[in-house]
């Protein structure tokens, strides 16, 4: 009779090889299927949809490097000051460029008149009730319905009126965003009533003539009880012309922190209207929202 030994030590190495090439393929499914169905391509675009019976717009920069993973990326969605544009508040932070660095996806909106509804500020946006935070969703939504946003790494950022809209949307869109960091602006609704705590950066000049400095510490102050910070503090020094207060135990492990830039005026740090500056807000807020993941 003819032993079957060498046959029955096959069968296992080849049953292994199978269950190695199915685990594979599975893999590959995942990552694939992700992604699957958004078809987005890099590029710079404006985009127009409708919300809130109005046509709005924003800007959609999408560099190379968010797209050669086929992985899910993070977005970043930035806020113009009044009378500024999406245009102008992605040349002036320079965040395009930096996504292009780091591969992320950027969006700035455009607010109505040159402005963003953030509660008591500012018009005509605000006096026309325009519903800001609906927008925010709906380019958000709308992005993701062509590129593959990771949802856990969506964050936002903006400057003057736009960080007080950045604020709102920390009282209002916590379920959206993963961290917030507003620059040169301070809470400008009440009640602020967040869904969950969340990681927040507020930037602020100290010798900022349209926004006082004490309006972000009371701003600071406000999130430390909203997001149910202890006592314990620790500081920073990111640049020599820059000191950060942080709140280290906050709920659900979150931080609050406020970062003091010395020497400016009612500027975006270490942007296009003052590149030389020491402290650069642009890397700082990237900084800070690569570290907190939602």
């Amino acid at each position: 009779m003819r032993s079957i030994s060498t046959s029955t030590s096959v069968a296992p190495s080849l049953v292994l090889l199978a269950l190695a090439v199915v685990l594979a393929a599975c893999g590959d499914e995942g990552s694939v299927g992700a992604c699957a169905g958004r078809t987005g391509v890099a590029g710079t675009r404006t985009i127009t949809l409708e919300s809130g019976g109005l046509e709005r717009s924003f800007l959609l920069t999408v560099p190379d490097s968010a797209l050669a993973s086929g992985e899910p990326v993070p977005l970043v969605v930035v806020y113009h000051g009044v009378f500024g544009t999406a245009e102008v508040i992605q040349a002036v932070t320079g965040f395009p460029e930096k996504a292009a660095a780091a591969g992320f996806i950027t969006a700035a909106g455009n607010g109505v008149g040159e402005s963003w509804n953030a509660g008591v500020c500012c018009s005509p946006a605000s006096d026309e009730h325009v519903d800001d935070v609906g927008f925010t969703r709906d380019m958000v939504a709308a992005i993701e319905s062509e590129y593959c946003i990771d949802p856990a790494r969506v964050y936002t950022t903006g400057f003057s009126n736009g960080a007080a809209m950045v604020f709102r949307l920390a009282c209002e869109a916590a379920d959206l965003f993963a961290a917030f960091s507003p620059v040169a602006g301070s809470l400008a609704i009440s009640p602020c009533m967040p869904a969950e705590p969340r990681p927040i950066e507020i930037i602020n000049n100290v010798s900022d003539p349209v926004v006082p400095f004490l309006l972000g510490q009371i701003s600071f102050n406000e999130f430390l009880g909203l997001d149910g910070c202890s006592p314990a503090r620790e500081s920073s020094q990111p640049a020599a012309n820059a000191s950060c207060e942080i709140a280290p135990e906050c709920a659900d492990g979150v931080t609050t922190s406020l970062c003091a830039v010395e020497g400016l005026n009612h500027q975006w740090p270490g942007g296009a209207t003052n590149p030389l500056g020491p402290f650069r807000a642009t890397d700082a807020v990237w900084e800070f929202f690569s570290a907190h993941p939602g």
